[in-house]
């Protein structure tokens, strides 16, 4: 959900939605072709007049905390700012350089930025995407090159921001594919997403995943035919097999045992299957009697039906 409003003449208003990567996750990263699911949670960008000669800015989590503040300023033809060094601002400072390339920043200074996410930063659903392409939107600069300048990725959680369907994408050579999908009513009645309470960091995985030296165009070729039969199935049972081949194929690539094998092999009552970065943030699985009390009854109460958090129709 991208919306762009103008609440004030001198006030922007942008909001992006987050997202769920479904299939091809790491080889997305090598052109395989992925399903992309957006998230009906978003994260939002205000930009508006400030009384001081330099840019603020302020990150407000879901329960409206500042969980970030800085003060940037120009010195001597730099960006700098106030506080201790720290990632997330020297992140910012390297997004604004890119977009200095096109925009001059020195006209940004007198500008507040304000961010309001309303889904936990924890739950990996695109903190980071989502903050890109609402700047990108108000810089007027293509979204994926300003992720690309500043991150590892491939682009995938860009696509999803502006969407309210599902997605299939991949990028070749620098050309980007996104192409708008349908998914079986299977993937409202009987799949939902569990919260494992272990963020990832994706950047590291990306680094581990580029050290692999498994044949990958092999695998990529086998991905690609099982996003193909995932879009097209029409039964839970289908579905369950295609997870588990793709879970089967990504585990020989990273060298990372399955999660239901690992952690949940006692889970009877459906598949499950890691998303993005495996080991973190959310799993999916599936249940055929939409039975949750496994995953309740092992402490993981965070759990939504895959059709409340995320656009699949």
């Amino acid at each position: 959900m991208l919306k762009t409003s103008s609440v004030k003449s001198d006030r922007m208003f942008f909001e992006s939605n987050g997202k769920i990567l479904l299939s091809s996750e790491y080889l997305v990263l090598d052109g395989a072709k992925s399903i992309a699911l957006p998230s009906k949670l978003t994260q939002s960008l205000s930009v508006e007049k400030y009384i001081d000669d330099s840019i603020l800015w302020e990150s407000y989590d879901h329960d409206e905390n500042l969980w970030f503040k800085e003060k940037f300023k120009f010195k001597k033809g730099k960006l700098v700012y106030e506080n201790k060094k720290n990632s997330i601002s020297d992140k910012l400072i390297s997004l604004f350089n890119h977009i200095h390339k096109f925009k001059d920043i020195s006209n940004s200074l007198g500008k507040k930025f304000i961010t309001r996410l309303n889904f936990k930063r924890e739950w990996g659903l695109g903190t980071s995407s989502t903050f890109v392409n609402n700047l990108a939107q108000w810089a007027k600069v293509d979204a994926y090159q300003l992720l690309f300048s500043s991150f590892k990725g491939s682009g995938y959680d860009i696509a999803c921001c502006s969407k309210k369907n599902p997605i299939t994408y991949s990028i070749n050579n620098n050309s980007i594919s996104v192409k708008n999908i349908k998914l079986d009513k299977i993937f409202r009645d009987n799949v939902y997403l569990v919260y494992l309470g272990r963020k990832q960091n994706t950047q590291k995985s990306i680094e581990s995943y580029y050290k692999s030296s498994i044949d990958k165009k092999n695998s990529i070729n086998k991905i690609n035919t099982i996003t193909k039969s995932i879009i097209e199935c029409k039964n839970l049972f289908e579905f369950e097999n295609l997870i588990e081949q793709h879970e089967s194929i990504i585990s020989d690539l990273i060298s990372i045992n399955p999660i239901q094998k690992s952690i949940f092999s006692d889970y009877k009552e459906g598949k499950i299957k890691s998303l993005g970065s495996w080991g973190g943030d959310f799993i999916l699985a599936t249940s055929k009697n939409n039975d949750m009390s496994y995953f309740k009854n092992k402490g993981f109460n965070t759990i939504f039906p895959l059709s409340g958090l995320l656009y699949i129709d």
